[in-house]
């Protein structure tokens, strides 16, 4: 059975304003009622949840002043040290909060139909209008929206929209129902209007807005056929609503405008819309010879719908699409327009934190984090566990990103009001999201869902999506019977096995490792030795290491295998959610640290996935004289040639993991290092790094969106801080304490230090690698603001900041959130040539169980299947230690083989089966290690098996055929290198 999905209606709410006036003047500048205005300024807001707040004659005028996007939880994150175990920052203030707006509406409106959109608020929202309910939205991601028109008041009178905030939750994640995504496990507990809010005045026979919670509306539904070089059919469904108290003609015009403003096609409709009814309105055409969305060429089209009576507009909307067609083959992966693609990107939380700001970023700071992965040369991004915002969607269609969609989930399943909150939410998210050409994947959940779930999914994708031949996949599908009859997808976590041989695969969650960004390597004193807490860590990395393990994971798990369509590294930003390292305020696994500084890991993928010819020197040249320590490079050519000071020190034709080349024993010269890469013995590009002088000043540099920093209350402008030489040059192995004096218009945000606790927001940080970053706020007043920075040892710099006006009259403007660069069509290369890939055979089989199915383990080595335990038979993939003894009912039984270097490697969901016997299965676990959670379930034996001279505790578990078997990690708490991974033995239930 194949499941198909589609595109993306709401672009238009985010971007109208890119294809603006100029554009529809190309096409004859149709006129209508519609007026779509930035809601986001001039709210009222208290972290205090008074009685009667939604009335019309409470007193807001105490309140704090704010604008949107805005969290309340912009202080306490990035403060707390991770707790370990894959849980979040659980330290901030969660509550109940409320946001009042006052504003007017002229006269002129009276006849109009008024709408407002949130783009998504967290977590529980209720909105009321003149002191009335409209309704509550328990997504925290979706967007929704209410009709403001029977309780407004039009002319001198003003309205006042109230919104009531909850972002609280239960301590336990497992037990966090209704709502088991609000949890930090998952998401920072961000609450508060932490994205866009529009308001719609539409005359009353509109195109309606792609909003169905409340309004129960579609909008805009654009979808692709028969497409080819020469040719693509495209079909328009427009839904049309008349609020009239008459009947009215419609005349539908669809125009579809290219990027530049041209209109290629034209479809035009007539019928008739009773009064108070909707209908779609439908045409097709055939668009000669065109320009198809690839990732390397995402070109996008809009759709201009034209609502007449007569020949005069009542209503013009615009629709992004795009032109493509896909195909994912169990055997060779993503073939996009006839093209092969091989997928390779991130996932990322839709929460997108940031030091200071905490989730509340302006649309350019989305698209900021986009531009960085493509820079790095990402074409794939998975969504983690629930929907990426509109702004992050458009940034997806706009740079190349092929995207894998859930709705919202946390793990496992939901039932009762958690599953109607769940099911309501993923149709709006298909409704609002299905125009886009980067979503090829829809998500059903981050674990498998029962089969009446995923019954009603597939209802949803059929209904609102029936044209979008999009593919449906669950992560840990397997865990669930008969998924494999819903799922088209198979969506993996690690890369390691294959759970549907007769679905494609595509990695959702690789090389979820952790190394912060400031601790370069073993040779970079001070910082390896103050790393302090490093001991508790799970994962003890540095950067230079991290770098290498980039390559391995994706080489090893995805990269090398031919059927394998590629994944997410997970995941590219730092955040406040599920780290395992006590030592960092950050879950430190992303390419990029919390505020967006690049990593080593950044550049290592960057060496390999971008099209181009790439090559990479992991680290410095900023040594003490008598360091002698290994070179790294990271290169998609296929010979690389390192020199020092001019003199060739080595040639590497043979790379590790497809792109590492290594250079061992290289003594430290000051002066200059240098690497040559070729392909075929042809000189393609090179790199040259030097040995900086001392620290001599400070150097500030400003970063701002497309227009500059906006006085709306809410827009952000970042500066870099760095320490440099006498030439400017970064001192890479700065550490040292920055002090900040400002003043002005404006409200510092400031940044954060990854090891150090209580510092974001704080007028000191210390450099990391030379470098650091802050931010500062907008104020409602245009003016400047001037920022200070001193340090020991080097000369202060002072940089002044001009924020602009934006006109804002009665908490609205027309002036729409600005990008971070303009919308323009990139092309990329043919990528250079891939490292060749053989197939291994036992990648494509897995042995069989006669008692389990469906088995996958997500640890960063591999595990096996085996039969016929024996004494002699081997413990682990990865030690020649074997069995000396075994109790005698385990002999003969299937057993399995773990990678002991997983012994201190933590996940909640490490190794899964699904049972198709009754079976009995046995853990051996280290016997002076704390149990882990999934053992307490289990019954002690009492026996002890010994593996050359450690002792371990013998548990067993029956399980019912068609049970779920879930283990999660050895141990979680301060583990030590000397511990011993379990091993797990299975029998059917008649044996001993």
């Amino acid at each position: 059975m194949k499941i198909t999905l589609f595109k993306k209606t709401a672009v238009f709410l985010i971007l109208a304003f890119i294809f603006s006036t100029q554009t529809l003047l190309a096409i004859s500048n149709p006129k209508s009622n519609r007026t779509k205005y930035n809601f986001n300024p001039d709210w009222k807001f208290v972290k205090e949840n008074p009685a009667d707040a939604q009335s019309v004659d409470f007193k807001d005028t105490t309140w704090e002043s704010v604008s949107c996007p805005h969290t309340f939880n912009d202080d306490d994150t990035f403060d707390d040290f991770m707790e370990g175990g894959h849980k979040g920052e659980s330290n901030q203030w969660r509550g109940t909060s409320w946001y009042r707006k006052h504003f007017k509406l002229p006269a002129s409106d009276k006849n109009k139909k008024v709408y407002i959109e949130f783009e998504s608020v967290r977590q529980i929202a209720d909105v009321y209008i003149n002191g009335k309910l409209l309704g509550t939205n328990k997504t925290g991601f979706i967007p929704f929206g209410y009709d403001l028109t029977p309780y407004l008041n039009f002319g001198s009178k003003e309205n006042i929209i109230a919104v009531r905030v909850n972002n609280d939750r239960n301590d336990a994640f497992n037990n966090n129902a209704p709502l088991t995504w609000n949890h930090e496990h998952w998401h920072p507990l961000h609450g508060g209007i932490y994205r866009n809010v529009f308001l719609y005045t539409l005359d009353k026979l509109h195109v309606t807005l792609p909003l169905y919670d409340n309004l129960k509306t579609q909008g805009t539904y654009v979808h692709t056929s028969n497409v080819s070089v020469e040719s693509a059919k495209v079909t328009i469904e427009t839904e049309i609503q008349n609020n009239y108290a008459t009947d009215q003609t419609v005349n539908f015009e669809a125009m579809i405008v290219d990027h530049d403003g041209k209109v290629v096609e034209t479809i035009k409709t007539t019928g008739t819309l009773k009064a108070g009814e909707k209908s779609i309105f439908k045409g097709a055409t055939t668009i000669a010879n065109p320009k198809r969305w690839f990732t390397r060429n995402p070109y996008m089209y809009k759709a201009v719908s034209v609502v007449k009576v007569g020949k005069k507009a009542t209503d013009v909307s615009e629709t992004q699409f795009g032109i493509r067609s896909f195909n994912f083959s169990k055997d060779s992966g993503l073939w996009l327009n006839g093209e092969h693609v091989k997928l390779h990107g991130w996932g990322q939380k839709p929460t997108n934190e940031w030091p200071g700001i905490g989730t509340a970023l302006p649309d350019w700071l989305h698209e900021y984090t986009y531009k960085l992965m493509d820079e790095a040369g990402g074409n794939f991004m998975r969504w983690g566990h629930c929907a990426g915002g509109p702004s992050s969607i458009v940034m997806g269609d706009k740079y190349g990103f092929v995207t894998l969609m859930p709705g919202v989930s946390g793990e496992s399943d939901n039932f009762d009001e958690g599953w109607d909150v769940r099911i309501a939410a993923f149709r709006d998210m298909v409704i609002y999201y299905r125009n886009s050409p980067s979503i090829l994947i829809y998500e059903g959940g981050n674990w498998g869902i029962e089969p009446e779930h995923y019954e009603e999914i597939v209802k949803i994708i059929y209904k609102y999506d029936p044209n979008g031949e999009r593919l449906l996949g669950n992560r840990r599908a397997e865990v669930k019977p008969n998924a494999a009859k819903y799922v088209t997808m198979e969506v993996g976590t690690e890369g390691w096995n294959r759970e549907f041989p007769n679905l494609p695969i595509v990695e959702s969650e690789y090389c979820r490792d952790e190394a912060p960004r400031r601790v370069w390597d073993s040779k970079s004193l001070p910082f390896y030795g103050e790393y302090a807490r490093k001991d508790m860590n799970q994962y003890k990395w540095d950067s230079e290491q991290y770098a290498v393990i980039q390559a391995n994971h994706w080489w090893n798990k995805m990269g090398k295998k031919p059927y394998h369509a590629g994944g997410a590294n997970w995941i590219f930003t730092d955040g406040t959610h599920g780290g395992r390292n006590k030592s960092e305020v950050t879950r430190s696994s992303g390419e990029v640290d919390a505020a967006r500084l690049p990593k080593e890991g950044f550049y290592a993928l960057k060496s390999m996935w971008r099209p181009e010819p790439q090559v990479h020197i992991v680290g410095h040249w900023t040594y003490e004289v008598g360091v002698k320590k290994d070179i790294f490079v990271i290169s998609n050519c296929n010979k690389v040639e390192l020199y020092i000071n001019g003199v060739l020190k080595g040639t590497n034709t043979k790379p590790e993991y497809g792109y590492v080349y290594k250079f061992e024993d290289i003594s430290f010269e000051p002066g200059q290092i240098k690497t040559i890469a070729y392909i075929d013995n042809v000189v393609k590009v090179t790199q040259i790094k030097e040995t900086v002088g001392e620290k001599k000043s400070i150097k500030l540099t400003a970063t701002t969106g497309l227009n500059g920093w906006l006085a709306d209350g809410s827009d952000i402008v970042l500066v870099d801080v760095e320490v440099v030489d006498s030439k400017g040059v970064r001192c890479p192995t700065n550490q040292q304490d920055i002090q900040f004096e400002v003043s002005g218009e404006g409200e510092w945000r400031g940044g954060y230090n990854s090891n150090t606790p209580e510092n974001t927001g704080k007028l000191k940080l210390y450099t990391e690698c030379g470098i650091n970053r802050v931010s500062v706020r907008a104020s409602r007043k245009a003016g400047s603001f001037t920022i200070k920075a001193s340090g020991e040892g080097v000369e202060s710099a002072t940089i002044t900041l001009l924020s602009k006006p934006v006109n804002i009259k009665n908490g609205m403007t027309l002036e729409q959130p600005q990008l971070f660069r303009p919308a323009e069509v990139k092309s990329e290369p043919i990528p250079v040539p891939i490292p060749e890939i053989i197939a291994d055979k036992k990648d494509y089989k897995q042995a069989k169980s006669e008692l389990f199915r469906n088995f996958s383990y997500t640890g960063e080595g591999k595990a096996m299947i085996k039969f016929n335990l024996q004494i002699g038979d081997t413990v682990y993939t990865d030690r020649t230690t074997t069995y000396s003894s075994i109790p005698d009912f385990l002999l003969g039984s299937e057993y399995i083989q773990t990678p002991d270097a997983d012994n201190i490697y933590w996940a909640r969901d490490q190794l899964q089966f699904l049972s198709t016997d009754n079976i009995v299965v046995y853990v051996a676990h280290q016997f002076n290690l704390v149990l882990p959670e999934f053992l307490e379930d289990y019954e002690a034996t009492g026996e002890r098996i010994e593996i050359k001279s450690v002792n371990y505790n013998l548990f067993r578990k029956v399980f019912p055929k068609g049970s779920e078997v879930i283990m999660a990690g050895n141990v979680d708490n301060n583990p030590s290198r000397e511990s011993k991974m379990y091993v797990v033995f299975v029998l059917k239930t008649k044996s001993k």
